[in-house]
């Protein structure tokens, strides 16, 4: 009898430690998640396969373009935000794909693809290792979800087990017009 009885409590003492192992253990993808790197705007931010600095950060209700020569205007219900930034790469020839914003209420804002053939975007861009270069992102959103932004870019989206560098956006820094006019030097 006593035999028995310890070898339930044993058994319940193995489930109750089980339980607490399984509860308490990351996820996947968790653990295979992005490497991330924070840091703030104006100033390099390094991660270990690039660095990248957050400069000018300008609202607009208006982008207007050269596309393969022709004159572009894009309206936008919201806002266009376009972020200024130069990157360089540190080991190995790479793109940077991939760029969001998170705004005000945690909901993420990736590239607007109605910018594509703006001059100086990042996503035309591969990055070669000791060469830094200057360009923008451009991201559309609605207005109230650029009082508190941070800029999260990578090479692709949705990194495992590589870097992603989140860049908080000072607020009192932006600027808003009602043109944004992106030349072939930027803005």
């Amino acid at each position: 009898m006593i035999r028995l009885l310890t070898s339930l409590l044993l058994v319940i003492a193995a489930f109750a430690v089980l339980a607490f192992l399984h509860s308490t253990t990351p996820s996947y993808a968790v653990l295979t998640g992005p490497l991330e790197t924070f840091g703030p705007q104006r100033q390099t931010v390094e991660s270990d396969a690039f660095s990248l600095k957050a400069n000018k950060v300008l609202r607009a209700k208006t982008l207007a373009f050269k596309r393969y020569g022709s004159p572009v205007s894009l309206n936008t219900q919201g806002i266009f935000v376009i972020v200024t930034a130069d990157a360089e790469t540190k080991h190995e020839t790479m793109p940077l794909r991939a760029a969001a914003i998170e705004g005000a209420s945690g909901r993420l804002y990736r590239q607007t693809h109605r910018a594509d053939g703006a001059p100086q975007l990042f996503s035309d861009k591969t990055l070669q290792p000791g060469l830094p270069a200057s360009g923008l992102f451009i991201f559309e959103m609605p207005e109230e979800e650029t009082a508190d932004m941070t800029l999260i870019v990578s090479r692709q989206p949705g990194p495992q087990l590589d870097a992603e560098i989140h860049i908080r956006l000072d607020q009192n820094g932006i600027e808003t017009r009602k043109i944004a006019e992106i030349g072939e030097n930027g803005l």
